[in-house]
């Protein structure tokens, strides 16, 4: 089964003894903690940076809280303002109950327009020529009273603090040893872009355009790739690739996902390990799961059908990933090494396909690899396939596992052309040795594709024969009206919801059950829900499960609902259920320099991604339903800090620079719009006029509210 199985069954760890209901406390109780001292972290040194400057000018500061202490009522029940609070000297320290950020309140500074005239007054300091003066008098040691450059770095003091710090949190990080998925070719996506401009598995990935880095993280690949795909999703993305026998350039353009129009990709998976999972490192109900027990979870692939692994190459599992998906008829055996020491040697079987009971027509090639063996013997993408080696009756599946196991030159006849001018042109393709480390079935856009050939095709939901029929029959007999026949569309698959519920494992496996109910509310065929997608999903269900199908028919769009069975098939599986773990590496500094080096460039990277990021915002490259609110950095933050230490602190990093740069944008009631106004008090000479600057700081506060708004109702849906 292919991954897009595996992507929604996350697995977790494996664990040999129930860690019981106090030790599964204690760890929740301890991530929260983390998580909430991680992001106050990041919002106190903020908030630090204007109190230290503050202080050192001679500013009284009256508060500093981490959080708002806004009072709050729900009818006559009135809550606490604060988790607590101490003063210490003159000033009020505390932790507000609202966890949005946090302020330093300085003698004549306040944030609520509604109060800034109260403040005025407050810090006005009588005397006998106060009467008669332009510009009252202020208290030495209120803000307004300090002179324009200094109340500058202490508006801009919060942000240099969260950009030191994080740079910091990351040179930390890298000191510890940062845990990544190096940036190596693990397979290409088949018909994707990557696999027609002929990449091949096992490349180091070191250059994404303009930016270059001989240790590169798949992470920051991708989201390099994802983010010059937005800001020009036609332009084609430069791409420098090194392999054994030297460096490659590539020139791709990005592909949008049918998931998500706005992200792009180019097709590259991450780089597996020759580690199995940790549940126990296959899908329920496949041919793996039948052989692996949970004390093979973690297990070492040592060697395959007496191959043994090189664990020193790039992508170790390469030769075993390819004997796995170019020969499904066969028993793969493996020589295993246990997590406990132990050495034992299975065999996975060979896992004979469930199906609905059809054959599905091939569609036209839709993709080629450039100077690949399809291109070079003439084929064209929108060619028909007609026949392999003279035989005409292959399905589009039956063709792909006909195509995988051809090392010798093939004879391919196709249809060409339109009505007005077809044609059928003969072709003989000799195929490459190029790898096999994906499923042909696996694109996420519904294609199939065997590399050795290099041409892709799509497999059409039209029904082109009924294994186990007999035709002749079929033609002489009348058939049910809402019998499925040869020629029909099939529109759409549902399940009982009923049948599924019986279908879920007595442990109640949500992961089953999650997959089971796409089916309950009905699997549309489509770029989103392509059949390769449903033919592995049926692998999950028994035979004999039954389900309801619809179907066009003829010209006359006539819909047809039918009932048929999951039944055993003639074919094979390239995916046994296998899951391997990603190939994981630790970057880590070896010194003080090496480290703060590192965090540097971790912090611009952080820096510029912001940037770019607001920039697409405005031009409709991004849209605003993808900004995430503080349930999303809540969540994200959980997420890193389950993954140790120093994720958890390059987590930080990436906050302390969003934190920097949002905290200067030039919105009032923001550090950005205080800064604004002293800049054109600077210029001027005089401070801005205090009517437009109140009716400015209350339009700031009511478009702050609006996206938080905004961004809350996204974190809500999100989990919907």
């Amino acid at each position: 089964m292919i991954e897009w199985i595996a992507d929604v069954m996350p697995l977790a760890a494996a664990a040999t003894d129930d860690p019981g209901l106090l030790s599964s406390l204690f760890y929740k109780f301890a991530l929260a903690a983390r998580i909430a001292l991680g992001i106050g972290l990041v919002i106190f040194v903020h908030e630090l940076g204007h109190f230290v400057a503050a202080k050192t000018f001679g500013v009284k500061c009256e508060k500093f809280y981490v959080g708002f202490d806004v009072p709050l009522r729900l009818g006559p029940i009135k809550f606490p303002r604060t988790l607590g609070k101490f003063r210490y000297g003159e000033t009020e320290y505390g932790i507000g109950v609202i966890p949005l950020g946090g302020y330093v309140k300085m003698l004549g500074q306040d944030d609520d327009p509604r109060k800034q005239e109260e403040e005025a007054k407050r810090i006005q300091v009588e005397g006998e020529d106060d009467a008669e003066a332009e510009t009252p008098t202020f208290d030495p040691r209120s803000f307004p009273a300090k002179p324009v450059w200094q109340r500058m770095i202490i508006i801009s003091a919060g942000v240099i603090m969260n950009v030191i710090t994080g740079v910091l949190f990351a040179a930390l990080a890298f000191g510890y040893g940062v845990e990544y998925n190096p940036a190596v070719i693990g397979a290409v996506t088949p018909g994707g872009p990557a696999w027609q401009a002929g990449i091949e598995p096992g490349g180091k990935v070191i250059s994404v355009g303009s930016w270059s880095d001989q240790e590169m993280h798949f992470l920051e690949m991708r989201k390099e790739i994802l983010t010059r795909g937005l800001e020009q999703p036609t332009a084609p993305i430069a791409l420098g690739v090194s392999y054994a026998d030297g460096d490659k350039n590539f020139s791709l353009t990005t592909q949008a996902s049918p998931l998500q129009k706005e992200a792009r990709l180019i097709g590259i998976a991450i780089p597996n390990s020759p580690f199995l999972g940790n549940n126990p490192g296959a899908i329920p109900n496949s041919a793996a799961a039948g052989v692996f027990t949970e004390k093979d979870a973690g297990a070492e692939i040592l060697s395959f059908n007496g191959t043994k692994i090189n664990p020193d190459s790039n992508v170790p599992v390469t030769p075993l990933l390819h004997q796995l998906y170019t020969h499904p008829s066969e028993p793969l055996s493996l020589k295993l090494r246990q997590t406990n020491g132990d050495l034992l040697t299975v065999t996975v079987p060979a896992q004979k396909s469930k199906s609905l009971g059809f054959r599905y027509a091939i569609g036209p090639v839709i993709a080629l690899v450039k100077d690949g063996p399809a291109e070079q013997a003439g084929m064209q993408v929108g060619d028909i396939i007609q026949s392999i080696d003279g035989n005409a009756d292959l399905g589009a599946y039956a063709l792909a596992e006909t195509l995988v196991g051809i090392n010798q030159p093939i004879k391919v006849m196709v249809q060409r052309g339109d009505e007005e001018s077809l044609e059928e042109i003969a072709l003989t393709i000799k195929p490459s040795d190029s790898p096999q480390t994906l499923s042909p079935t696996s694109s996420i856009l519904g294609e199939i594709a065997v590399n050795s050939v290099g041409f892709a095709y799509k497999p059409l939901p039209v029904i082109t024969s009924i294994p186990g029929s007999d035709a002749e029959a079929e033609e002489s007999a009348e058939q049910p009206e809402d019998s499925l026949q040869v020629g029909d569309e099939l529109r759409w698959i549902s399940l009982d919801a009923e049948t599924a519920k019986s279908l879920i494992p007595e442990d109640g496996d949500e992961r089953i059950a999650a997959l089971l109910q796409q089916l309950v509310e009905r699997w549309e065929i489509s770029d989103t829900m392509p059949l390769n997608n449903l033919r592995d999903l049926i692998q999950l269900l028994p035979e004999g499960t039954k389900l309801t199908a619809a179907a066009r028919r003829g010209e006359d769009d006539l819909v047809i609902k039918s009932e048929i069975q999951v039944v055993s098939d003639e074919l094979f599986m390239f995916d046994r259920g296998l899951l391997l773990g990603q190939r994981q590496a630790v970057q880590k500094a070896t010194s003080v320099t090496m480290a703060l080096s590192l965090g540097m460039r971790e912090g611009v990277r952080r820096f510029n991604d912001v940037v770019r990021f607001l920039k697409m915002i405005p031009q409709g490259q991004i849209k605003l339903r993808h900004v995430g609110g503080p349930l999303e950095i809540v969540n994200i933050a959980k997420n890193e800090a389950e993954k140790g230490f120093s994720r958890q602190l390059m987590f930080l990093t990436m906050l302390s620079m969003n934190l920097a740069i949002l905290n200067f944008l030039p919105i009032p009631a923001l550090d950005g719009g205080h800064m604004v106004f002293l800049i054109y008090e600077l210029v001027a000479g005089k401070r801005a006029n205090e009517t437009l600057e109140f009716r400015l700081t209350v339009a700031g506060l009511l478009a702050l509210l609006t996206l938080m708004a905004v961004v809350f109702a996204n974190d809500i849906l999100r989990y919907l």
